[in-house]
């Protein structure tokens, strides 16, 4: 390009007319205003390359927020199931030691060989993209609307992990039983525990001595300890999927 104004440079030169000073001042703002112009357009094609660059990395980052959130929703489902049906379990124990016809028995039946005391504490996001996001300020790339969107569900899912966290943090600080569910199962070969635990003449000294108030004061502050835990991460995964797959919805059709 520059040689192409030099071109045109000696040409003008070329045509000046011998001994004729405004002449020359004449060039000399006519190469001026050629070399303002070369750069200009040089300006412009920079910004029209960074333009291209912009709009690339926020269809790499939008396709990439994309991903991360299916993976969300699929995790968020698997794990909405578990808590479910481990809830649903909690229920019937507390229908059944609820009955009038319950005794210590029936909370020792379950506390040995039905109730599992495990469960999964993790409350994991897939947050690479949107850290990266914003920690690169890619994300002032995105229009004022999509920006807002995507800071304003970073903010409710921080907030939300947060929530479930200390809530599973509560449980496992102020439950009193969980040697006692590792210490149960071993009279059921079918339980996850069965490998682990003793069986045998010393697990039924341990059953045979165990008082009858302990039993009851730590199964039952557990078993409604983990359904509160339980209730309340349920309720903020739901949330967390249904604002997940607005924002895959909305993702979805800001790329077409």
């Amino acid at each position: 390009m520059f040689k192409f104004f030099r071109n045109i440079r000696q040409q003008l030169l070329s045509h000046l007319p011998t001994g004729k000073v405004p002449s020359y001042l004449a060039y000399a703002v006519g190469e001026i205003f050629l070399v303002v112009i070369g750069i200009l357009i040089a300006l412009q094609i920079n910004n029209w390359n960074e333009g291209r660059k912009q709009k690339r990395s926020m269809q790499v980052a939008i396709q990439s927020l994309i991903e991360d959130f299916k993976q969300d929703t699929l995790q968020l489902k698997q794990e909405i199931e578990a808590i479910s049906k481990d809830l649903e379990i909690l229920d019937g124990f507390r229908m059944r030691l609820s009955k009038p016809s319950a005794t210590i028995d029936t909370l020792r039946q379950i506390a040995r060989y039905e109730y599992i005391p495990f469960f999964d504490p993790s409350n994991e996001m897939n947050r690479n993209t949107i850290i990266s996001l914003l920690s690169t300020g890619t994300v002032d790339y995105f229009d004022e609307e999509l920006k807002a969107k995507i800071l304003k569900y970073n903010s409710e899912q921080l907030k939300s992990i947060k929530i479930m966290d200390e809530n599973v943090s509560i449980y496992l600080n102020t439950q009193y039983s969980f040697g006692l569910g590792i210490a149960s199962q071993s009279g059921n070969p079918n339980s996850m525990l069965a490998s682990v635990t003793i069986n045998g003449p010393l697990s039924e000294l341990y059953w045979a001595n165990l008082d009858d108030k302990q039993l009851l004061e730590s199964m039952l502050n557990t078993f409604a300890g983990k359904m509160v835990m339980n209730s309340i991460v349920l309720s903020m995964k739901k949330d967390l999927l249904d604002k997940t797959n607005v924002m895959l919805d909305y993702l979805h059709q800001y790329k077409k």
